[in-house]
């Protein structure tokens, strides 16, 4: 009989897990794809998870056995005819059916519409799966079955079925069953499930002999006090999870699947903690968890992660403090279990906790917080729960009060007064002094290196503060607050100078913010580029005397950047510049976009703030791409698909229509501003928008996914479509398949021109986009600019497609495939000019890499041909692996 329900509970937990991802791949392509969409799909998972834990509590509370079974197999039933209209009136006939005309459109905070949206795609069977776990466990209670008396084991088994599930989808599933498929197995599972179901009924009510005997608890009703512990503890983990994800997703390194760990992990925690553990394990694992919570507040509060730690290093060392943590309130709440006549109850009241943590996260923290403040409030709450080791039956005094408010009041002073002090210049002679003894020290003991000044005084100001915390983990309120204190002492006290803007909505954190960039350090790449081309700042470029500009290649310049998370969306010059060219290069003017400004060696004034800059500076393959499509038709209709700082704007010509498809409606208010009269405050915000209206082009923002957008727009045509809409690294699937590339050939004019922006640091997306275009029998052509030498350019990598290889004009071309009498012909041979030329390649088809359709999708497989090919050449393998 125990194997017979905790294979029920295994089978239920798998289908639990299975679907989330699968529904979240359906539904997150439509919201952006960014953090705050999963997290407030998980919001929804768990309040249903809440309404069948109280479900299962009610039921088993209220009615008899025989009337539990009746009434569940009649839900389940309900669900079954639910999943069966869905199939019929699916377009797809999908079982699971994501219905387009629900998803929000144009709002800064969707989270209700992404809510509705998934209560009609799966709230009915994805409810009845939730009442699996409480409700079996309490049945198998009733049977009078020996290991009937502590049911809990059978929560291990139920949460090893979820942590399979989820690490098989990625792995297993999706790279072998479309979206349509995915949706049918589990129906089929679901049926499975009712049979179980229905057997594990039947075995309870042939052994209990009714409610009453039951259910007759062998202790009182919990206290209320007891419950809200219950509670918190199950808070806190499920806070976490959701902020570490965030954290981790757009301020260290936005990996596609990474959502994956931290939830892995979550459910790991509930293994280890409802398993048999020996009683060493709880007094160890109150002690390791308080110091990786230490050590993770230190990292935070210093910054040292962005300055010394790999993103790697960082992600592991965040996961870490997570597990630990997660791990101690797991382990608390299985201390805690009360007894099985009271298990619904006890379910009931760790899923509300859970569900607080997910509303917390999801739908209050991106409205009231301009910053991930949840993911330390959390980290503060975790470490108030931390238990004591060492029970003690003294009360506590109007003295424990005093100094547990007094502590951390004098932990805040302290940490002023080191920040303070941190700030002199007697303090900074100390750290170098300091730092030249460590460096002797590590130099004695057979290491090579050199320590700086910086970190010695982070280690001053936020170590030192941090260790003494570690002596009230004995009294948990106390250490709580000696943590909330480190925390709260640096967000107050250091604000970021170079900050001019944030804003939080729910695709993220968006950040206006100055920046001084110095380009051309190597003293090869200055000689080389100064060959070509002198640009200086308009106010410092020339001395009094001088006859010539001054080399400003290893001055800073000034720009303001918008930035969400780890990823650059775009940068803007703040002041104007003069230009020369050299008498004896006239052969590059031809390719040199201001080269003619400058006639015979003569100065011309430029004003830098309308130039393009990172990916669609005017060197790289945007500014390719427009000059072969204004070759064609100079005035041709225009659009984007991702706004950024509305860069592209700057090529807009007078009276031109240009269109931009943007999700976010924070970055269209950042962005899409008249310009300030006054010049330093204009100089402090994006005017490539005003600029654009300025010189007369017609500037259109719509609103919402531009998929959808694009579809309802089918009286438009454009000359050119440029697509990049990859927020943090993230990729909305949906925008990038077969499906999705048709419609945008559909809305080009005869002879127009697709650009799309594959740059990313973990997924090669040229294959993906060289398998559509493949299949669709586009040519197309691949541009790998690795050249960043000019000022705020960025490296960049575009693929533009064409529905004829005339239509790709010179792009159709590398350089060493031109005429023998081009001017790009004539500099293919110089070494010294090969990063200026633009060098359109051949797509590389490779064996092996799927079609991507709105059902199919396989990240991980382009995700690991830079992975595979790391790992070869860290082995020295002679086989290469082809990209």
């Amino acid at each position: 009989m125990p194997v017979l329900f905790a294979l029920t509970l295994f089978v239920s937990a798998s289908l639990l897990f299975m679907v989330q991802p699968m529904v979240g791949r359906k539904i997150l392509p439509l919201l952006g794809g960014s953090p705050a969409a999963w997290n407030t799909c998980m919001v929804f998972f768990q309040t249903l998870l809440l309404g069948g834990y109280w479900y299962a509590h009610k039921i088993t509370s209220k009615l008899s056995p025989k009337k539990q079974f009746t009434v569940h197999i009649g839900v389940v039933l309900a669900a079954i005819l639910a999943l069966a209209a869905a199939a019929v009136r699916s377009p797809d006939g999908s079982p699971i059916a994501v219905l387009k005309v629900l998803a929000p459109q144009g709002s800064a905070y969707p989270m209700f519409g992404v809510l509705a949206l998934l209560a009609v795609a799966v709230g009915v069977p994805f409810f009845v799966v939730s009442t699996s776990a409480p409700l079996l466990q309490r049945w198998f209670a009733s049977t009078g079955h020996p290991a009937a008396k502590d049911p809990y084991f059978l929560y291990a088994a139920s949460n090893a079925g979820s942590l399979i599930s989820l690490l098989g989808y990625p792995i297993l599933v999706e790279p072998s069953l479309g979206l349509a498929n995915q949706a049918w197995v589990w129906a089929g599972g679901f049926l499975g499930l009712f049979g179980l179901t229905y057997a594990c009924g039947r075995a309870m009510t042939a052994r209990a002999t009714g409610p009453t005997e039951t259910a007759a608890s062998r202790e009182p009703d919990p206290p209320l006090a007891r419950k809200l512990k219950w509670m918190m503890l199950a808070f806190v983990p499920s806070s976490l999870m959701l902020g570490v994800t965030f954290h981790m997703t757009t301020d260290i390194a936005s990996i596609p699947l990474l959502w994956v760990i931290p939830l892995a992990l979550y459910l790991l925690t509930f293994i280890i903690a409802f398993a048999r553990l020996p009683r060493w394990f709880r007094p160890v694992l109150g002690n390791v968890s308080p110091v990786c919570t230490l050590l993770l507040v230190f990292v935070i509060v210093s910054g040292i992660s962005s300055d010394l730690l790999s993103p790697f290093v960082s992600i592991v060392l965040h996961l870490t403090a997570y597990f630990f943590t997660a791990l101690l309130m797991h382990s608390e709440l299985a201390h805690d279990r009360p007894d099985p006549a009271h298990l619904t109850n006890y379910f009931l009241w760790i899923s509300v906790g859970g569900m607080l943590g997910g509303v917390f996260n999801g739908l209050i923290a991106p409205v009231v917080f301009s910053s991930n403040y949840e993911y330390r409030i959390a980290i503060v709450i975790g470490a108030m729960l931390i238990p004591r080791l060492e029970e003690t039956t003294s009360k506590p005094t109007i003295w424990t009060w005093f100094f547990d408010a007094f502590v951390p009041l004098a932990m805040v002073f302290l940490m002023v007064f080191l920040t303070w002090v941190g700030g002199k210049e007697t303090f900074s002679d100390w750290c170098h002094w300091m730092a030249r003894q460590l460096t002797a020290f590590v130099s004695f003991v057979g290491f090579e290196g050199k320590i700086e000044p910086g970190p010695v005084s982070l280690l001053v100001v936020y170590a030192i503060p941090a260790m003494l915390c570690f002596a009230f983990i004995d009294r948990p309120v106390r250490f709580g607050l000696c943590v909330a204190a480190i925390f709260l002492v640096p967000i107050i006290w250091s604000e970021r100078s170079d900050i001019v803007e944030s804003h939080r909505s729910f695709f993220g954190i968006l950040r206006v913010s100055t920046v001084r960039e110095t380009y051309l350090e190597s003293r090869k790449e200055r000689e080389r580029c100064q060959s070509l081309l002198y640009y200086v700042p308009n106010d410092v470029w020339k001395k009094e005397g001088e006859s010539s500009p001054r080399d400003m290649y290893a001055e800073p310049e000034d720009y303001i950047q918008l930035v969400h998370g780890t990823t650059l969306h775009g940068m803007q010059a703040t002041r104007t510049w003069t230009y020369a060219v050299r008498d004896d290069l006239q052969l590059i003017a031809n390719t040199n976009p201001w080269a003619a400004l400058a006639v015979d060696g003569a100065y011309a004034s430029f004003d830098m703030r309308q130039e393009p800059l990172t990916y669609y500076h005017r060197t790289g393959p945007v500014g390719e791409v427009f000059e072969e499509a204004y070759r064609k038709n100079p005035v041709g209709p225009i659009a984007m698909v991702g706004l950024g700082t509305g860069s592209v704007a700057a090529y807009a010509q007078p009276g031109q229509n240009f269109t931009f498809f943007e999700i976010d409606p924070t970055v269209v208010r950042i962005v899409d501003r008249p310009r300030n009269p006054d010049p330093a405050k204009a100089a402090r915000q994006f005017t490539y928008l005003a600029d654009a209206r300025a010189r007369g082009a017609k500037l259109e923002i719509v609103l919402g996914d531009a998929r959808l957008s694009l579809e309802r727009l089918a009286d438009r045509k454009f000359s050119l479509l440029l697509l990049d809409a990859f927020s943090s690294d993230s990729i909305p699937i949906h925008l990038l398949t077969e499906e999705a590339v048709r419609l945008y050939m559909n809305r080009l004019t005869e002879h127009g021109l697709l650009a799309i922006h594959i740059s990313n640091k973990y997924v090669k997306l040229e294959p993906v986009v060289a398998r559509i275009a493949a299949e669709l029998k586009l040519p197309g052509r691949v541009f790998s600019d690795e050249d960043a030498s000019y000022p705020g350019k960025s490296q960049s990598h575009w693929v533009v497609l064409a529905r004829t290889a005339s239509d790709l004009g010179k792009l159709g071309a590398s350089a060493a495939e031109h005429g023998p009498n081009s001017p790009l012909a004539a500099l293919a041979g110089n070494v010294a000019w090969q990063s200026f030329i633009p060098d359109w390649k051949p797509l590389d088809v490779l064996p092996g890499v799927e079609l991507w359709t709105d059902q199919y999708a396989d990240v991980l497989q382009v995700m690991m041909l830079k992975e595979v090919q790391s790992v070869r050449r860290f082995f020295h393998m002679s086989t290469p692996v082809k990209e």
